[in-house]
């Protein structure tokens, strides 16, 4: 069992928890908990286990390492660790294989919304999401738990949007931004293959974005609000056009 706060394989496990350039560096993420660890296993994605708790010896039969729960608190990003967590391999994607229904993502900030909407995406058959530069880290652990393990199964690429929204436009997608002067949602027709763009919290899609589109969109409200949160219209679209 591993007790030092100071080994190595501690220290490594920290870093991947807290940063995005080590995770980057060794194409590794860790999940918390015994439901994410189970779902990495059915992707095929786990590399290792942790535990600190002897409830978890079915794990036993994957690689795995005994630590104490002073370890298990240093290097988990929660406050009370469930003892178990995975260490996992980032899913190698070059491209979509569908372009059905596609998300664009534009640096959304909180990592709650990101879960969230890579959630949905999951619960209504999305094809992929692709996320520019200055969106929050996928692999950041808030929104891991967010995604409630959908982040081992939708498809995730991050690339230049510019890029991505010729390339799907290229492939007959047709692609729509979000805004509060385009056509209202319910008048839009689903196509075979749809692209959608979410914006940033506070500032919304890249004007240079909103340009490229083959036509903007607006969720119309009938109350008082001025806008809604990103995660929840990402809801509202992911549902009308589901897969």
């Amino acid at each position: 069992m591993i007790t030092s706060l100071k080994n190595d394989l501690v220290k490594q496990y920290t870093k991947l928890v807290q940063s995005k350039k080590e995770r980057d560096t060794l194409g590794l993420f860790v999940v918390e908990g015994e439901h994410l660890v189970s779902e990495a296993i059915k992707e095929g994605l786990l590399v290792e286990v942790l535990i600190s708790d002897e409830k978890y010896k079915e794990y036993e039969k994957y690689q795995h390492q005994y630590v104490s729960k002073e370890v298990m608190e240093k290097i988990c990003d929660t406050v009370t660790p469930q003892g178990i967590i995975g260490l996992c391999r980032k899913p190698n994607i070059g491209s979509l294989s569908n372009y059905n229904r596609v998300l664009l993502v534009d640096n959304i900030q909180d990592p709650g919304n990101l879960g969230t909407i890579i959630r949905t995406a999951d619960a209504f058959n999305f094809d992929g999401i692709i996320l520019n530069t200055e969106t929050v880290d996928v692999y950041n652990p808030k929104v891991i738990r967010s995604t409630q393990g959908a982040i081992l199964r939708v498809k995730i690429l991050r690339k230049d949007l510019g890029e991505a929204i010729s390339e799907l436009k290229g492939l007959g997608v047709k692609v729509y931004g979000t805004s509060l002067t385009g056509t209202s949602l319910s008048s839009i027709k689903p196509e075979k293959h749809m692209a959608f763009i979410l914006g940033n919290e506070a500032k919304g899609v890249n004007p240079e974005y909103l340009n490229m589109t083959d036509e903007n969109i607006l969720i119309e409200m009938s109350g008082k609000a001025e806008s809604l949160n990103v995660a929840v219209a990402s809801g509202i679209i992911m549902y009308y056009f589901r897969n």
